[in-house]
């Protein structure tokens, strides 16, 4: 999963906005986020294409800095925290411009574009762990399929699978999600 995805994103059961998301695991080599992070907030010619293509959802709205700041980088790796405060840095800057067009974001704010396109697009999350705050049920993500979300309602869920995932990942999750998590917990 491309944290770009939790723009998007909503609870099932609920239809809340946004998720909280927690990331364990990344999919993504540790070299290449390393080089990522070394070059964030570099623009490169060679990700002009994804530029342009967030300047037009920073100005439609499809960009939700809510979610993005409802991350937690909970793996080893301190190029992709980099990578995330880079983001979360970018977002307060830009999130006050919502009224500038798109040519308007690439020309004032390349730094900032580049810096979201590189955590939001570059990166791929193996494991981690989606939670609606709003209902208290929490979704995987790589239980069952590497690197998806797993976004089921309760009565498609396999109990024991989710368990066992959960026991797995458990010195990860937060106590809150452990402890009352819908639809299981270890409680």
């Amino acid at each position: 999963m491309k944290p770009w995805l939790l723009n998007i994103l909503a609870c099932p059961i609920d239809k809340h906005h946004p998720l909280e998301a927690h990331f364990f695991t990344w999919e993504t080599p540790e070299e290449e986020i390393e080089k990522n992070a070394d070059n964030a907030g570099t623009p490169s010619a060679e990700h002009e294409k994804n530029y342009k293509q967030l300047a037009k959802q920073l100005t439609d709205g499809t960009i939700s800095p809510p979610a993005i700041k409802n991350i937690t980088d909970s793996t080893e790796s301190p190029g992709s925290k980099s990578l995330l405060t880079g983001a979360l840095d970018a977002i307060a800057r830009i999130e006050g411009a919502s009224d500038k067009s798109e040519k308007e974001f690439l020309d004032e704010h390349p730094e900032d574009i580049d810096a979201l396109n590189r955590y939001l697009h570059l990166l791929e999350v193996d494991a981690g762990l989606l939670v609606c705050p709003e209902c208290g049920r929490w979704y995987p993500i790589g239980s069952a399929v590497e690197t998806i979300p797993e976004m089921l309602p309760d009565d498609l869920r396999e109990k024991e699978r989710d368990l066992e995932w959960m026991e797995k990942w458990s010195h990860l999750i937060p106590a809150n999600v452990l402890e009352e998590g819908k639809p299981y917990n270890i409680k």
